[in-house]
């Protein structure tokens, strides 16, 4: 492709700008932000990144907290490929925000239902089909808090297929109450079904799944510990229900001690491999891709180990305690 040819290409796909400059948005500013705390944090969270885990400490230290439309950008609504992260475990939802099938034998279990019945519909249902699952088999959906973009179709899966809906009860009743956070284009929660208690471990088709409530993201927020296989070898996932940084002073606080909390429960349960709820968050595409061209002895990019698994879940922790200074609240214990 020559030089024209290659400008012409970028000029077609860059939009152009609509207003003017004095017009865009400007990064974060923080005018109660204690500066010493601040420091200790971001300086915590970079050593505790090293190299490896750099990409997950820029995304949640600098760019989604201070740059919030560059990763609105990224996190769009659009199309991912379905693919098998594990043996029985199937990434089905789309850019913006991920949905998990786990296959057992007496069905599937769905982890989080995007937006709305129209993405269960035309999104999830056909991820599933091309994975070789047949969404009536679906029997449970778990949800990870009680945010639309992860319940907005459950109540399809409830209704059509008559799944079993599970989430803690603090976020049942945040689903249910009037004054819930509502975005355009989430669908209704789906009838109040059944409530898990922190601790609470059910066995799903031969799974055993452990429940933990984590408060932070959502008063309610679940998350999950349960074994998968790689191509034959067992693993231990742990699935952190909501890392985005809170927006009160209260749940800001909570993620601190739930995160705190996780390190040391998924450490005593074996935790080497993540999944998340945003594929943004766990740099699934990039996943996906050494996934696609892994060769024979090449390690599951799901698979970070468990010390990597650690430190990933105490750089979450430090830039929360980031997030608190930058607002000028008191650091938590």
């Amino acid at each position: 492709m020559t030089l024209t040819a290659w400008l012409a290409t970028l000029l077609a796909v860059t939009p152009a700008p609509t207003s003017s400059a004095v017009d865009y948005p400007r990064p974060l500013a923080f005018p109660k932000e204690d500066r010493a705390a601040a420091a200790r944090a971001f300086d915590a969270a970079r050593r505790i990144a090293r190299d490896d885990l750099f990409v997950d400490f820029a995304h949640r230290c600098i760019l989604d907290a201070r740059y919030k439309p560059r990763t609105q950008g990224e996190q769009y609504n659009g199309m991912v490929e379905p693919f098998a992260a594990f043996d029985e475990l199937f990434s089905v939802g789309q850019m913006a925000v991920s949905a998990w099938a786990l296959r057992t034998r007496d069905g599937i279990v769905l982890f989080d239902s995007l937006n709305n019945a129209d993405e269960a519909r035309t999104l999830i249902e056909p991820n599933l089909r091309a994975m070789g699952l047949d969404p009536r088999d679906v029997r449970y959906v778990i949800l990870s808090h009680a945010h639309g973009d992860h319940y907005g179709g459950a109540a399809h899966f409830q209704q059509t297929y008559g799944a079993r809906v599970i989430a803690s009860a603090a976020d049942w009743d945040e689903m249910q109450s009037p004054q819930r956070l509502a975005v355009r284009g989430w669908g209704p929660p789906p009838r109040r079904d059944i409530a898990v208690a922190d601790g609470e471990s059910r066995v799903i088709g031969g799974v055993p799944i452990r429940f933990h409530v984590t408060p932070g993201h959502t008063r309610g927020t679940l998350s999950t510990i349960f074994p998968v296989y790689d191509r034959g070898r067992r693993h231990m996932v742990g699935f952190y229900g909501g890392s985005g940084l809170p927006w009160t002073p209260e749940l800001r606080a909570a993620q601190v001690g739930s995160i705190r909390r996780w390190i040391g429960l998924t450490r005593a349960a074996g935790v080497d491999s993540q999944i998340g709820n945003h594929p943004l968050h766990y740099e699934a595409l990039e996943r996906l891709e050494l996934l696609r061209y892994r060769r024979g002895g090449q390690t599951n990019p799901f698979v970070l180990g468990r010390d990597r698994y650690r430190r990933y879940m105490q750089v979450q922790e430090q830039c929360t305690r980031l997030w608190i200074a930058r607002n000028g609240e008191p650091q938590p214990l």
